[in-house]
């Protein structure tokens, strides 16, 4: 077992790619032997908290080459400087590597053009005859100008997944390894209560033994981390606002509707409900575990899903749902990306590569569109009428 091993569970394919660069790290001089060009960079893009300085720090000790840690603590004209500052000490004293923490956070515009990039650029380009290994992370690559992606600059770009299924219950596992926990606390629930696996979870379960304590329960229960996850995961705070007790209720029904709906069409996808809202109000919450549409029928579960709170409430009253407002929105965006990457409209209504339709498009596209979500309102609808009980 190696360091990889020992200090990360679960992203064996990105563990592979990092002992393989590792070894050119070390032996390059086999590689040359063979005539291949030596790679100089690696990005790794992810959502924040699953692994990446992890994974960069681990390659970087392995490396045994002489380290550099770069993150962005200055202004523009300051960091500029501060930037070659630190390329110009890492070439000095090559064979080196260079970690460039957050990338995301160089330029505060959302352009490719700004300046920071172009340096960045410049900075790796002028290293290029040296023995400098660069690693780069990022939360966001969408604005990064795809010349500074190319090979050549980062030859190796990897996206980390969050991580799912058996992965995710390893590495839950492995922060519970210490905890008391009671009997009927399964790791498979805490799983499908978190949108995803992070290293917040090293806080979660903290604050729910904190919570048993405090309590004064023997051991750690369900509603010590459940009560944990609304506040760390979700930042869903308790209220002492008093709300009207019929319309908690609505707000019960419509949450439960999306977790009905959700467990009828995926059984064992919901983790969490709640009338719990944001900013210390009540607002209610239903949500899943982390699950990936691999196609349009799984796509259309999730709008189905999305507009099941809506449908519940008028079942159950028989009245339109005022507070359902954030789902039509959210269901409308994802009838956009249905019509865009599943050409759910046919392909008359795909947009034209510069962004341009026609009023006919547009109004086609606004047709299909609005007896879609017609049709899987009315599918939420007969799924909870079906399951009345349940819900």
């Amino acid at each position: 077992m190696d360091k990889f091993d020992e200090k990360v569970i679960g992203y064996e394919s990105t563990k592979e790619i990092l002992r393989q660069i590792l070894d050119i790290l070390k032996r390059p001089e086999v590689y040359k032997r063979k005539g291949i060009s030596i790679p100089r960079g690696l990005l790794m893009e992810s959502d924040p908290g699953l692994g990446k300085s992890l994974l960069a720090s681990i390659l970087m000790e392995e490396s045994e080459r002489k380290p550099f840690v770069f993150r962005k603590t200055s202004q523009e004209n300051s960091f500029l400087d501060e930037l070659r500052t630190v390329f110009a000490m890492a070439k000095e004293e090559a064979p080196s590597i260079l970690l460039l923490e957050d990338l995301n956070l160089y330029v505060e515009s959302n352009s490719s053009y700004a300046p920071e990039w172009a340096c960045l650029q410049a900075c790796i380009d002028d290293a290029k005859d040296t023995d400098l290994f660069v690693i780069a992370t990022t939360n966001d690559t969408r604005y990064m100008p795809p010349s500074l992606l190319r090979p050549g600059r980062f030859d190796y770009v990897i996206y980390l997944q969050p991580p799912i299924g058996e992965n995710a219950e390893n590495i839950v596992s492995y922060y519970l390894r210490d905890k008391d926990l009671a009997e009927d606390v399964l790791i498979s629930d805490i799983v499908k209560a978190m949108p995803k696996v992070s290293c917040t979870l090293e806080t979660v379960m903290n604050l729910s033994a904190l919570n048993s304590v405090y309590q004064g329960h023997e051991h750690i229960q369900k509603e010590d981390i459940t009560e944990a996850l609304l506040q760390v995961v979700y930042k869903l705070q308790k209220t002492d606002k008093e709300t009207d007790s019929t319309e908690l209720q609505k707000i019960a029904v419509h949450e439960a509707a999306h977790a009905v709906v959700g467990e009828v069409l995926h059984p064992g996808s919901i983790g969490i409900v709640t009338v719990r809202g944001s900013q210390g109000v009540i607002g209610g919450m239903a949500n899943g575990c982390a699950t990936y549409a691999q196609n349009e029928e799984e796509f259309l579960d999730e709008v189905t899903k999305t507009l099941a709170g809506r449908a519940g409430v008028s079942l159950i009253y028989g009245v339109m749902d005022i507070q359902a407002s954030a789902d039509i929105e959210q269901a409308d965006k994802l009838m956009d990306i249905w019509q865009c990457h599943f050409a759910g409209g046919g392909f008359v209504g795909i947009e034209s590569g510069d962004n341009r339709m026609s009023e006919q498009r547009l109004s086609y596209n606004e047709a299909i569109k609005s007896a879609k979500l017609e049709e899987l309102y009315r599918r939420a609808y007969k799924i909870l009428h079906d399951n009345r009980d349940f819900l």
